[in-house]
């Protein structure tokens, strides 16, 4: 049994889920023409990345459909404040524009958050995505903000974007922009370590993409809590498809993202992505005493743990870029989605920590339970399964008699 081999093989499977450099290239030369072409059409605005695709994290969504694409998120801020108009002024602004276009026009679908742009299929798979339309938040909010802020720093970058209601849309503020300088200010050392390596492999394998190692954007590059935060948000993909009402109870990207990135915070910088989630997942056991212990109790015997948090009997994650945003909201409106998560915490720790220790056959068994058969088998083959015992033929057995 060879764990660091085991460990080497989870990892190309996550590997196999990310984006390709050739999909990055292709993706990010997509929103830049979009960006060009509602500049033609007088629209002032500036056009970048949020989500997954800003955070190095993109996990093709594979649970349902072995062939579905990348759905990759981006905003549209258009250079206005928030007093210059109205979300569904800013909505038709960005529809009518869409729309007219015979480029953009077939491939556009309306949603109540955004609008998606369907691309046809590069390699095996396509991606679309999504465009948020957002202006610049009001100075008055912003200033709200920084005086309740743990990070006031990053309120400046915060914006308005138009959320649906029942009947009308009103403003929601959104700040990815502060997101992402937060999440870069944690990860841009374990990034760093992991660099020089990741790019020569990057290259190695790319070399008909790019012409040279320099080439290699530093996007591509994958850190230790990178690849912690797709490994569970693959295996959170797998477990909730599990349940009738999956969607609906499990936890978003963003409360991943961000309880990794709080735990991970002051660990020394070269730990290796299963040491990394065997700590992430061992914390979030004791975490998960939370649900029996009073929050007296809890604090005392656990100090200094505050990434989850339970405030006048509601649950707490904050939001480090928007202090008015609670990413566990949903927990106290549904008692069963925390009792869930944590119980898929123990699940990750099962399959993808405990699993080292077990045999072949039953490393892959809860490997493919963790990711999928499919999924496995196409990154392993037949590695790990048992060798079929072949059968005696009886012309050559050998004879029980001297």
């Amino acid at each position: 049994m060879n764990t660091q081999e085991r460990k080497n093989d989870l990892l190309q499977i996550i590997e196999h889920l990310d984006i390709t450099p050739t999909m990055y290239k292709n993706a990010e030369e997509k929103y830049k023409n979009l960006a060009a072409y509602l500049e033609s059409k007088g629209i002032e605005a500036d056009m970048y990345p949020q989500g997954s695709f800003a955070l190095g994290t993109v996990i093709r969504p594979t649970v349902r459909d072995p062939n579905a694409g990348y759905d990759l998120d981006f905003v549209c801020q258009v250079h206005a404040m928030r007093e210059d108009t109205t979300p569904a002024e800013l909505r038709k602004l960005i529809e009518d524009a869409l729309t007219s276009s015979d480029l953009y026009g077939g491939k556009l679908t309306i949603h109540d958050e955004c609008f998606t742009v369907t691309y046809a299929n590069i390699g095996n798979y396509g991606f679309s995505i999504d465009i948020v339309p957002a202006v610049n938040e009001s100075e008055q909010v912003k200033a709200c903000l920084q005086q309740k802020a743990a990070y006031p720093d990053l309120i400046s970058t915060s914006i308005a974007i138009p959320k649906k209601e029942p009947d009308v849309y009103t403003w929601l503020t959104n700040n990815p922009k502060g997101y992402l300088a937060w999440f870069n200010g944690i990860n841009n050392p374990f990034s760093e370590h992991s660099w020089e390596n990741s790019r020569e492999k990057i290259f190695r394998e790319n070399n008909a993409v790019y012409a040279s190692v320099e080439e290699i954007p530093p996007a591509l590059n994958r850190s230790s809590i990178q690849r912690v935060i797709q490994i569970l948000k693959y295996h959170r993909d797998v477990f909730y498809s599990k349940y009738p009402n999956g969607e609906d109870i499990k936890p978003i990207s963003a409360i991943i993202n961000t309880i990794v990135v709080k735990m991970a915070d002051g660990i020394r910088p070269d730990i290796s992505v299963f040491d990394l989630l065997d700590f992430i997942t061992t914390e979030l056991a004791i975490y998960a005493e939370r649900q029996k212990l009073p929050e007296q109790m809890f604090s005392s015997k656990y100090p200094n743990r505050n990434v989850i948090q339970i405030q006048d009997n509601k649950w707490m994650i904050c939001n480090p870029a928007n202090p008015e945003d609670n990413l566990a909201d949903k927990w106290n409106e549904d008692m069963r989605i925390p009792r869930v998560f944590f119980r898929w915490c123990s699940c990750v720790h099962h399959d993808l920590i405990d699993s080292f220790k077990e045999s072949d056959e039953a490393f892959r068994s809860i490997v493919e339970g963790a990711f999928g058969q499919k999924m496995v088998s196409d990154v392993w083959g037949e590695k790990y399964r048992p060798i079929p015992a072949r059968p005696i033929q009886a012309l050559h057995a050998a004879k029980p008699w001297g």
